[in-house]
């Protein structure tokens, strides 16, 4: 069984999609251990929590650009679109910039 010596910060990385409980049975640690382990990288929060949060905002967002009179809507609110990317996904700017 692998000790929490034997984990880098990039293998670990690689879960923060996963809650905390379930990345440590994955990983074959207890939870108090892989919390020790955040610590000594300087991780004082797991951030699967914060992820998910980002990754609702940015949905809620994209559906709303994708709505037809968004364009007003930013504009009212001293927005300008800029041009989209290659997928049309378009990010708000502000006047002043």
């Amino acid at each position: 069984m692998p000790t929490t010596k034997d984990f880098k910060l990039e293998e670990l990385s690689k879960y923060f999609h996963l809650p905390e409980k379930a990345v440590a049975k994955e990983l074959g640690i207890c939870l108090t251990s892989l919390k020790k382990l955040c610590r000594s990288y300087g991780i004082t929060r797991w951030p699967f929590r914060k992820l998910k949060s980002i990754q609702r905002t940015l949905a809620k967002v994209q559906d709303e650009s994708a709505q037809p009179g968004v364009s007003a809507q930013y504009s009212a609110a001293g927005l300008v679109l800029e041009c989209g990317d290659a997928n049309n996904n378009v990010a708000p700017k502000s006047e002043t910039s």
